[in-house]
């Protein structure tokens, strides 16, 4: 009994020993500063500099009790960068031409403590070297403000104007894609549509392209479309018309053609514009199959369904004023 007792007792005795032992520490943090961000240079480079046209943007931060940083870059992006206080972060901006963005820092501290500033930066991204050919090409320059006009290139050479295939096994005829119905201009004499003048604008300070039409009061619809045109009947026709202005941009085509038949780049046009014959508000993009300083040869779907994507029009139109000299040519 006694030994039972000297057990219990001891047992009593360790059970404190553990409770004693178990007791929860307490740690404090000392006062928590928000991060001070004290000042933020936005560099970009400048005309001279190697990584001027780059679209290349330096952020320099200073600032105390920072960890991280987040730059929120004003064209819908975030990066996160780690601070150091001595390393720049770079951001790029893709997007062609002069632009403005307004940025936003937010630096993070201890305890996830945050302070931010907001500034704007300017910034010049060139053109691809195929892109800024084409631009040249098509306005006559891209190192000063230009335009150049063009006309169908309606004459005794077919080819300037047709129907052809749209889809992936593209019939070829001594490399002709106007393959289906391609008129001379004795066979399909239209004033309208051939009088019409096209004038793309580069402008520099913004670097951006534009497109205005001249189409001597009518322009030549398609039968598809002429119904629902004040006017209108159910026969293609010239009808009074003011094409609009438009926005000019050049994207990827996607191409199902063979390269030698293609850029694989299109012309986009903004708005309701389009090039000379109105077929409807479907597209507005034109593949380029050929490009030099004269003649520039498209071809645009009928519709945007890839039902009626068998089917396109070839357009080719040359320069009103002979540039065969102009010194632009796209890269190989």
């Amino acid at each position: 009994m006694k030994n039972f007792k000297y057990v219990y007792n001891i047992s009593i005795f360790s059970l404190l020993l553990i409770v004693c032992g178990c007791q929860e520490e307490e740690f404090e943090f000392g006062d928590i500063s928000a991060p001070t961000i004290s000042s933020v240079l936005a560099e970009a480079p400048s005309l001279g500099d190697p990584e001027y046209g780059t679209g290349n943007v330096f952020f320099d931060l200073q600032g105390e009790d920072i960890i991280t940083y987040i730059i929120y870059t004003g064209d819908g992006r975030s990066e996160s960068f780690k601070f150091d206080g001595n390393a720049k972060a770079m951001i790029n901006y893709a997007a062609p031409g002069i632009n403005t963005y307004t940025y936003t820092i937010i630096a993070v501290g201890i305890g996830g403590i945050t302070s931010s500033t907001t500034g704007e930066v300017t910034v010049f991204t060139d053109l691809d070297d195929t892109t800024k050919s084409i631009f040249g090409l098509l306005a006559g320059s891209t190192t000063a403000d230009s335009s150049k006009t063009w006309k169908l290139d309606a004459g005794d050479e077919p080819g300037f104007y047709g129907v052809g295939p749209g889809g992936v096994n593209v019939p070829q005829n001594d490399g002709d894609l106007v393959y289906w119905w391609a008129p001379t201009s004795s066979d399909f004499n239209e004033d309208c549509l051939f009088n019409d003048e096209l004038t793309f604008n580069f402008d520099l300070e913004n670097f951006t392209l534009s497109m205005s039409t001249d189409n001597m009061g009518d322009t030549w619809y398609h039968d598809d479309y002429t119904p629902g045109i004040p006017g209108g009947s159910n026969t293609a026709e010239c009808l009074e018309a003011t094409p609009p202005s438009v926005s000019v941009s050049i994207t990827n085509a996607g191409s199902e053609l063979l390269p030698e038949f293609t850029t694989d780049r299109a012309i986009e046009l903004g708005g309701d514009g389009f090039m000379g014959l109105y077929i409807g508000n479907a597209t507005r993009t034109y593949e380029i199959l050929s490009i030099d300083c004269n003649l520039v040869s498209l071809r645009i779907f009928f519709f945007d369904d890839e039902e009626d994507r068998f089917n396109a029009w070839y357009l080719r139109f040359r320069a009103v004023e002979d540039a065969t000299d102009c010194g632009i040519t796209l890269p190989n």
